[in-house]
C-alpha cells in the first residue's frame, strides 16, 4: 500500500515538475511558474531546472501514455464474458514495472533538483512537492482531501 501512494505522489510530482513551461509561456497561473516565483529561482538555476525537466519529460510521458493503454486493456478484459486471469495477472505486472520506473526516474530526477538548488530552496521545494509528502498537488487520501468517511 505504502509503495503504491509513493508511486501515485512521484507520479503526480512528475506531472507538475516536468510540465514544460517555455519562455513564451505568459500564464503566470502555470504550477511550475509559481513554484519557481517562490523558489526565487536565479536564472541560472531557472535555466537548469527547465533541462532538467526536459531530461526526464519523454520517458515520463511514454510510460504514462503505456500505462494508460495498459489499464484501457484491463478494462476491456475484464468487460468480456470470460476474462482471461492469466493477461489480467500480465498486464497488471507490466504496469508494475512501468510504475518501478517511473518512481525511479522520480528519484533520480529529485537528486538532479537537488544538486541545483541551495539547501534552503531545497527544503521548501520538498515542502511544495507532492512526491515528498509536500501540501501541492492535490494529493493525499480521499477522506483526507474531500472528508468523506474512512474506508470509503
Amino acid at each position: 500500500m505504502v509503495s503504491k501512494i509513493f508511486l501515485c505522489t512521484a507520479l503526480a510530482f512528475a506531472l507538475l515538475v516536468s510540465a514544460p513551461v517555455s519562455a513564451d509561456d505568459k500564464r503566470d497561473d502555470h504550477p511550475a511558474r509559481k513554484m519557481w516565483a517562490e523558489l526565487n529561482l536565479t536564472a541560472e538555476q531557472e535555466a537548469k531546472f527547465k533541462e532538467i525537466n526536459a531530461q526526464y519529460a519523454p520517458a515520463r510521458r511514454e510510460n504514462a501514455q503505456r500505462i494508460e493503454e495498459l489499464r484501457e486493456k484491463i478494462n476491456q478484459e475484464i468487460l468480456r464474458d470470460k476474462p482471461s486471469k492469466s493477461m489480467l495477472i500480465q498486464y497488471a505486472g507490466t504496469i508494475g514495472e512501468l510504475q518501478k520506473k517511473m518512481s525511479l526516474a522520480s528519484v533520480g530526477h529529485l537528486l538532479d533538483v537537488k544538486a541545483v538548488l541551495t539547501p534552503e530552496q531545497f527544503k521548501m521545494f520538498v515542502s511544495m512537492s507532492p512526491a515528498a509528502g509536500g501540501k501541492r498537488g492535490g494529493g493525499g487520501r480521499r477522506s483526507e482531501r474531500e472528508g468523506a468517511a474512512v474506508g470509503e
